[in-house]
């Protein structure tokens, strides 16, 4: 993983948003079908809103978590660089995302933090508890 590595960070943390995107509407599929149906698809649209973030949390920790653990039992070259590397990419790109997007910041900081300390916390954990 030395050649190239920005790019391949860039790529993974894409794959990871498109991992984590077919996740959320799985999840909403799920609630609309079998937990709570027979409503307007405005009342989905607002359940997926408010759960997307905790889905991104939740599965975002484990896909990181499973990630370092691979890259530190493959025995990659500096897989601490690449535990915060990878998360960082995912953030940054993140951003990238939501600002071009014109979302209003003020309106999810605080659940976009606790989102993404869950997949650094998810990526350092999976280093950390690997042997």
């Amino acid at each position: 993983m030395k050649k190239y590595i920005a790019l391949k960070l860039i790529g993974l943390a894409v794959l990871t948003m498109i991992a984590l995107v077919v996740i959320s509407f799985l999840e909403v599929a799920v609630y609309a079908y079998m937990v709570n149906p027979g409503h307007p698809e405005s009342f989905y649209e607002t359940h997926a809103e408010a759960s997307a973030p905790f889905v991104s949390g939740i599965f975002g920790f484990i896909i990181f978590f499973l990630v370092a653990r691979y890259w530190k039992r493959k025995g990659f070259q500096n897989p601490l660089n690449l535990t915060f590397l990878f998360p960082l990419t995912y953030v940054l790109l993140d951003i990238i995302i939501i600002t071009a997007a014109g979302v209003q910041w003020s309106d999810f900081i605080f659940i976009f933090l606790l989102a993404n300390a869950a997949k650094f916390l998810g990526s350092y954990l999976g280093y950390k508890l690997t042997k």
